[in-house]
Parts: C-alpha cells; structure tokens; sequence
C-alpha cells in the first residue's frame, strides 16, 4: 500500500515548497480534494483538516517539516493513518519533487480500497498541475 510520483521541473524548489504548504490553495491542484484547511502556518505538529471530493473528511498533523526540503502530513482515519511525504531534489540544475503515500494500520487496507486507488489514478494529474503553477511567471 504504497504509491510515488516524481517530476522533474524548471521551478525553483523555493516555488515548489511554497504551493506545497500553501494548504488553503491545494485544491487547486491536488484533484481528489475539495478543500484542506490548517490552524497555524505550515510547520511540525500543526494540525488540519483534508476534505476530499469523495469521503470523509480527515484531520492531519505535519509530524515533520525540513522547510524548503520535505515535509510529512500523516491524515488520520478510524484505525488506520494515510502518510503523505513530500520531498525536493536537484537533477542537471532542475528541481525534482516527489510525492508518496502509503497506509499503515489494522484497517489500512480498508482505506486504500476507498482512497489509495483514487489517488494513485490522480497522482499524475495531481503533480502535472504543480508543475504547470510553478512555472507559471517563473
């Protein structure tokens, strides 16, 4: 229960780092949400909300955040958590970024059955609208 998606963009990974943690804006490109909420600027152990296009919706907590590099968000469900792990690198003075999600718990494969095949399907689309609005006005 395990999916990741890299891509490779002109962006800088400042630009990238800065949509990844605007989380009030990631419905704008992460298709399988309708909203996403948080309480506090974007930083470990702060908590929000993830409300999803079709399911419940989820609090999350970052449970870790190197700024500029990589971040966790671990959502909650009933006896299962979906680990959302974001992280930058550099390829031929290009900045790559990387998306993974996978599921732990005693009903985690309940969960993946409802969510992780919907966004294995979107994660493609999902990071190809990051990267269009982190080139934009580059």
């Amino acid at each position: 229960m395990y999916i990741a998606h890299t891509m490779l963009t002109t962006a800088s990974p400042e630009k990238i780092w800065k949509i990844w943690t605007d989380v009030n804006n990631w419905k704008k490109w992460d298709v399988g949400l309708r909203g996403a909420r948080i309480k506090d600027s974007f930083k470990k152990n702060v908590h929000g909300v993830i409300i999803p296009e079709r399911g419940p919706k989820a609090g999350f907590k970052v449970a870790a955040c190197d700024p500029n590099f990589s971040y966790t968000v671990i959502a909650k469900f009933p006896f299962a958590a979906f680990h959302i792990h974001r992280y930058l690198g550099y390829d031929n003075s290009k900045t790559t970024f990387t998306h993974e999600v996978w599921a732990e718990g005693p009903l985690a494969w309940v969960w993946w059955n409802v969510f992780g095949k919907r966004i294995s399907k979107m994660m493609p689309t999902t990071m190809s609208n990051i990267k269009a609005l982190a080139e934009t006005d580059i």
